[in-house]
């Protein structure tokens, strides 16, 4: 059976480590050196860190790196939208992506708030979004046609103003939605608004949940704006958050994403001209010009004219008829300008 230390012993340890020296504690069992306690240095207690073992790290770093490149993108995506709806501009940096529990969460919301519970469907369980009471009264005064000016005072929101607020959370969900095109197709949907976060129990209070952290700024008000996705959430997808998934996803759109920009690009409107010839007149013939004169162009009648897109030689055609009206019918698509067209 091992010898135990005596109090003396004891004392005479804690004292070494606290002093960081190398000290030997007398030996147990009457100064047997073979059972002897050498003092820990300062090298060996900068190897050492901290753990608790009631808050593990459930998600892994390289997986908190690619929630922080996916919301870095969505940041600036919700950037642009919020600049277009509120007609000012709107700068929004991502601050960091923390791991803590969802009870220490909980307590970092003010009350009352702007909370907003969604779902991320097809996965299982609801995410958070929280928007600071300060910033979410600034953008109020702005879409009322104000000059956008925080609430004096901390208070819940009227009927109308949660509907305006609504507004803004449907088009967040939108970008997110996009930025999680590279993980998965989801559809994002407010599920309730609440003011009380003790009111809201998405999770656990001991269950691990990723907080992403964004700062709004405008003009003349800045705020906070919190996502809150409990694990079990991402529990499905949080191997597609792997930084080699990430970045084979980003080689690759996926179809939906396809198929939107084809749609965004088929309400493009470009101007298209087509260019018959040109000649050059000095002034004295440009003045002398009559009705009837005939303008000879440095272009053969039979040749091709060229069809212009906002300015650039982009394909080849010939003119014609359909009715009474002009035409001109494509005949090739250039892959290069023609020098000297459009100068």
């Amino acid at each position: 059976m091992s010898d135990i230390l005596s109090q003396e012993e004891v004392d005479a340890l804690l004292s070494a480590v606290s002093a960081g020296g190398s000290e030997t504690a007398p030996a147990a069992g009457g100064g047997d050196a073979g059972t002897g306690f050498t003092g820990l240095t300062g090298e060996s207690e900068k190897s050492l860190s901290l753990y608790d073992f009631r808050r593990p790290d459930r998600v892994s770093k390289d997986q908190m790196r690619t929630l922080q490149n996916l919301h870095e993108g969505f940041a600036r995506q919700f950037s642009t939208t919020l600049t277009n709806f509120l007609r000012t501009f709107v700068e929004i940096e991502l601050v960091s992506v923390d791991q803590l529990t969802y009870s220490e969460f909980v307590m970092s919301i003010s009350n009352p708030s702007c909370i907003y519970v969604f779902k991320m469907e097809p996965l299982e369980g609801n995410a958070i979004i929280e928007i600071n009471p300060s910033l979410v009264f600034f953008i109020i005064d702005r879409l009322f046609g104000g000059q956008g000016k925080p609430s004096e005072q901390n208070r819940e929101l009227t009927l109308i103003e949660q509907n305006v607020i609504n507004r803004i959370v449907e088009r967040s969900l939108g970008d997110l939605k996009e930025v999680w095109e590279h993980i998965g197709v989801f559809s994002p949907k407010i599920e309730t608004y609440e003011t009380n976060p003790q009111f809201v129990q998405i999770a656990p209070p001991g269950e691990t949940v990723i907080l992403i952290s964004l700062e709004v700024r405008m003009q003349n008000a800045s705020g906070l704006m919190s996502i809150c996705f409990p694990y079990m959430l991402l529990e499905n997808v949080i191997n597609n958050l792997s930084g080699e998934s990430w970045m084979s996803s980003q080689s690759s759109a996926t179809d939906e994403t396809r198929s939107s920009l084809e749609h965004e690009l088929a309400s493009v409107e470009l101007a298209v001209s087509t260019l018959i010839g040109k000649t050059a007149l000095t002034i004295r013939d440009l003045l002398q010009l009559q009705r009837g004169d005939v303008l000879c162009l440095e272009k053969a009648y039979d040749s091709d004219l060229i069809v212009q897109i906002e300015g650039k030689n982009k394909m080849a055609a010939r003119s014609g008829l359909i009715g009474r009206k002009k035409a001109i019918k494509i005949v090739k698509v250039l892959e290069k300008e023609v020098p000297g067209c459009n100068e």
